[in-house]
């Protein structure tokens, strides 16, 4: 019964349709793919080249584009879009978003923004303070935070979860506690640690604690390391994997054969 039906002008017409339909689906999605690699080009995203992921890392908008440093470790998954300016060995971890399209991010030396922080600016800011984020050397930003147009001086910590408005400016050695709200244009002075919404002063910070702060953004950027080592090695495995089978001589023999 079932060859019968496999032999009827019906099944044969639909079988037909079918391919056809597959066949020109395949074809259009393979032409645009061509189209959408050939506007990347242009617009210099490289996103279409990652082997492991889709995702698109640098986003340039207008004629500013993202600056990174060879040494600096970029998460896959986040995002960095505009006028974002990464420094050596410093990283940016999973599900970041740094928009540099109204003005420029810096991220310094050695600095850490931990996953899921939000970083963005504004168009001005009252005479005399910058609009820009300018974030120093050997800082860390905690999960979860939302920054923007301020200065984080050296050696800050920001604890997970904290707000940092427009003008405000966090001095060298400073701690924020988690869960902080810096309303805008508030200075956090050197070495003391400030918490709460809004922020107040707890205490001044011991050398020991001080020290931990500076060590810290140096944990953060080895542990990066190791992240980045085994994405790599998944994506060398990955194209291990793609690699076309080689037949031995002996199998296409047989094949030929038969």
């Amino acid at each position: 019964l079932k060859e019968k039906k496999m032999n009827t002008t019906r099944y044969l017409f639909k079988n037909i349709a079918l391919k056809t339909r597959v066949a020109m689906g395949r074809t259009m999605r393979e032409a645009g793919l061509r189209v959408d690699r050939a506007g990347s080009r242009l617009v210099g995203d490289i996103a279409y080249m990652e082997e492991s992921s889709r995702h698109r890392q640098l986003l340039p908008l207008y004629d500013m584009m993202p600056s990174i440093a060879q040494t600096s470790w970029i998460a896959p998954n986040a995002t960095l879009a505009g006028e974002v300016v990464v420094s050596d060995h410093a990283n940016i971890w999973y599900g970041c978003v740094l928009r540099g399209e109204i003005q420029a991010v810096r991220i310094g030396l050695y600095s850490n923004i931990l996953e899921n922080t939000v970083i963005q600016t504004v168009a001005s800011l009252p005479a005399g303070v910058p609009s820009s984020v300018n974030i120093g050397q050997n800082v860390t930003v905690g999960p979860g935070c939302a920054l923007m147009s301020c200065t984080i001086d050296d050696d800050v910590v920001v604890g997970a979860k904290c707000v940092v408005m427009e003008g405000a400016r966090i001095e060298r050695g400073a701690e924020l506690a988690p869960g902080s709200i810096v309303p805008p244009g508030r200075l956090v002075p050197a070495n003391q640690l400030w918490g709460g919404n809004p922020i107040e002063f707890i205490k001044d910070l011991s050398v020991g604690e001080l020290k931990a702060n500076y060590e810290d953004s140096y944990s953060h950027h080895d542990l990066a390391q190791e992240h980045l080592g085994k994405i790599e090695a998944m994506k060398e495995q990955i194209q291990e994997e793609l690699k076309p089978v080689e037949i031995p001589a002996e199998d296409k023999a047989i094949q030929v054969d038969l």
